[in-house]
């Protein structure tokens, strides 16, 4: 059953809070100057899921939305955004297919929002339901299914005309054209390119009446850059697949790009000044929500705490069993190797397609060993929250293309600091390596294979990883230059898809198998 709160439902118990809320500091709107109407989007959403990013509380979805309160009591016409991947992935997306996003989104009073890669993550069915869940409109020029847009029967569209003051505004919404690659889009769904799709909706927004035309956009910048290039008569294009944040708004052929990140560090204020001619003028506010007098919006509030209560009941729901003691202790993902790390570094390898994986010993956690009477006679359950509590950190899945040398320097930083008991000890799928922790740092790897043969260093391999050692954490500083063929914004989380990978094989029995072994000793 899908929980729905809208600001109506609760508009006796939640008045008194709006009243108190803080009053917003000039705004984009007041600044900017023009004899037509000026029409100001808050944007975007683009928040993976997730009711707070990670380890700060305080930026969370019923902020975010209390920050677009102050700000609108401040403007005249004001339309709230979302540029997808929205639905997933998180924990609680797994949990809840995405409603918890929808719920919230209805009751902060987001108007429009358009499909990211990661709303396919659960597949094109579950998507269709939550459109069909929302209150706000789905809009999309380049996802079709049928010849129409994707989930039409839910009530999306290719494009929306609404009135706002004196003017007509048409928005519509672009996908990246990566989406069939790396999520779950369905075999009937059909991602177009970007910029022809556009070009055909600007011109029919246009003779429909649009005196200004919005993209909401799951483009990486460049893509996007290029699309306006391409595409005439597009006014605004804001959000960004690639989460990066323009401190103001960059124009690309009369069209002006807004770019302010992902999840809820920023909001963006972009006010549009619209006559006659179409878009005259713009300005634009980079709200720092952390930093911002905002309170709670208190109807957004009320659904975060329904789901976060009803998660904490979910965590402790069986997905699987497993017939194996499942080793997280410290004393092994940092040293040597574990059937959890062999585990989690398969799933990631698989996920991708990779030739090799490499998981950070360190992101494995709670230095325990599960269930040691489990076998295959008697296979113990394993919920979501043994998982969660393996792998807490918010990483996602990430695809590298390396050399061999590089592949051979991660290793070796991987066994750097293996008697202090570091977290970057590698963990490894498709790999097997041998090391002496006697030797000299940066010298320690004494043989290494990769698909059953030596690592070539002129070689070429593709690596799966965590976006925390892709990003040069733990020492992994020489993959900072690899080429990414899946990013963080395109990888699956990577707790989300240990869950979904032991539920769908309802019994797991992961084992060591000597892909590790330390000088001297056996695996």
């Amino acid at each position: 059953m899908t929980y729905q709160v809208t600001r109506r439902d609760v508009l006796g118990t939640g008045a008194a809070v709006l009243g108190s809320l803080a009053v917003g500091s000039t705004t984009a709107s007041a600044a900017l100057q023009t004899d037509g109407t000026t029409v100001t989007f808050l944007h975007d959403t683009h928040v993976h899921g997730r009711f707070a990013n990670a380890g700060a509380a305080d930026l969370s979805v019923s902020r975010y939305f209390g920050l677009m309160n102050d700000i609108d009591e401040d403007t005249d016409a004001t339309l709230r955004v979302g540029n997808g991947d929205d639905l997933a992935s998180s924990v609680l997306s797994a949990v809840f297919d995405g409603r918890h996003v929808v719920s919230t989104f209805n009751a902060g009073g987001l108007d429009f929002d358009t499909y990211g890669n990661h709303d396919f993550d659960m597949g094109p069915e579950v998507l269709r339901e939550r459109v069909g869940d929302s209150l706000f409109t789905w809009v999309s020029a380049n996802v079709r299914e049928d010849g129409a847009v994707f989930a039409a029967d839910q009530g999306a569209q290719q494009y929306v005309l609404t009135d706002v003051g004196d003017v007509t505004l048409g928005i519509t919404g672009l996908i990246t054209p990566e989406a069939p690659e790396i999520t779950s889009i369905g075999e009937n769904t059909d991602v177009l390119d970007p910029a022809s799709a556009l070009q055909e909706v600007t011109e029919q927004m246009q003779s429909d009446g649009a005196d200004a035309t919005i993209v909401l956009s799951h483009l990486a910048g460049e893509t996007a850059r290029s699309v306006a290039e391409e595409v005439d008569g597009v006014d605004a294009i804001i959000g960004d697949h690639a989460a990066t944040v323009l401190e103001e708004p960059a124009v690309v052929n009369d069209t002006v790009l807004s770019f302010v990140g992902d999840e809820y560090e920023y909001l963006g204020e972009l006010a549009l000044g619209i006559g006659d001619d179409g878009v005259t003028d713009h300005e634009f506010a980079l709200h720092d929500v952390g930093a911002s007098s905002a309170g709670t919006d208190p109807f957004v509030s009320l659904v975060q705490d329904h789901y976060e209560t009803q998660l904490e009941r979910q965590l402790d729901v069986v997905i699987g069993e497993t017939t194996q003691p499942l080793d997280t202790r410290q004393s092994v993902v940092r040293a040597r190797e574990s059937n959890v790390g062999n585990f989690v570094a398969d799933t990631i390898r698989a996920d991708v397609s990779a030739d090799t994986a490499l998981m950070n010993g360190g992101g494995i956690r709670t230095d325990t060993l599960y269930f040691e009477d489990a076998s295959e006679d008697d296979p113990a359950d394993i919920s979501r929250r043994v998982v969660v509590d393996i792998l807490p950190f918010p990483n996602n899945v990430v695809e590298l293309e390396i050399t061999g040398e590089t592949l051979l320097a991660a290793l070796e930083n991987g066994v750097s600091r293996i008697e202090e008991g570091a977290g970057r000890f590698p963990q490894v799928s498709g790999i097997t390596y041998t090391y002496d922790p006697a030797a000299e740092s940066g010298d320690r790897i004494v043989e290494a294979t990769a698909g059953g043969e030596p690592i070539d260093p002129t070689a070429t391999y593709t690596l799966a990883t965590n976006d925390f050692v892709s990003g040069g954490g733990d020492g992994y500083s020489m993959l900072g230059d690899a080429t990414v063929l899946v990013s963080s914004n395109e990888g699956a989380l990577l707790s989300d898809l240990v869950i979904n990978t032991i539920e769908e094989a309802g019994t797991i029995s992961p084992e060591t198998e000597g892909r590790i072994t330390r000088q001297g000793e056996g695996s």
